[in-house]
């Protein structure tokens, strides 16, 4: 049996805020900031097989990805919706999100280096073009010559994840 494609692969973007008892939440910045955290803890915690080589695609996908959450976790607290955020121009797009929080000013909330910025533009086109996620032949024939600095986006992550925590968990 085939199954019909959705009408949205969006739709679970359209509602986020949750109205109970007198109190509202949107729960974008508490959802994007709690799955950035989750996929850091991931990718700090991936280890190659002992019978494998060291295979740093898969730590480089889950820290890019904690990365592109917590850029839009800062993107929703400054009033994107999560509909916005989920595709568009942002979407897996770790280039222009970096481009667009520029604009909002991330830099009051968290300090990053130079090195920093640049090592998350740098693996944007392996993120944003699923390199890490499908094999690539060329790219692996060649060592994946792109490839960025995996701790230096760990470390990075760290400090969007911390720095965005409580702004997040409190935003109204």
């Amino acid at each position: 049996m085939i199954k019909q494609p959705r009408k949205s692969a969006r739709q679970h973007t359209k509602i986020e805020t949750l109205s109970f008892a007198g109190l509202t939440m949107r729960f974008g910045p508490v959802g994007l900031i709690v799955y950035a955290d989750h996929f850091l803890a991931a990718a700090k915690s991936t280890h190659p097989p002992v019978t494998a080589p060291a295979f740093p695609l898969v730590r480089t996908f889950l820290v890019c990805r904690a990365l592109e959450l917590a850029l839009n976790a800062f993107l929703s607290l400054k009033g994107c919706s999560m509909e916005q955020l989920a595709g568009g121009p942002f979407g897996h797009n770790l280039e222009s999100l970096v481009a667009e929080v520029e604009k909002r000013d991330i830099h009051a909330l968290v300090k990053l280096e130079k090195r920093q910025w640049a090592e998350i533009i740098r693996a944007s086109t392996y993120y944003s073009e699923k390199v890490l996620e499908y094999p690539a032949l060329m790219e692996a024939v060649y060592a994946y010559p792109k490839l960025p600095d995996a701790n230096i986006l760990i470390g990075t992550a760290e400090a969007l994840v911390s720095a965005l925590r409580q702004p997040c968990l409190t935003a109204d």
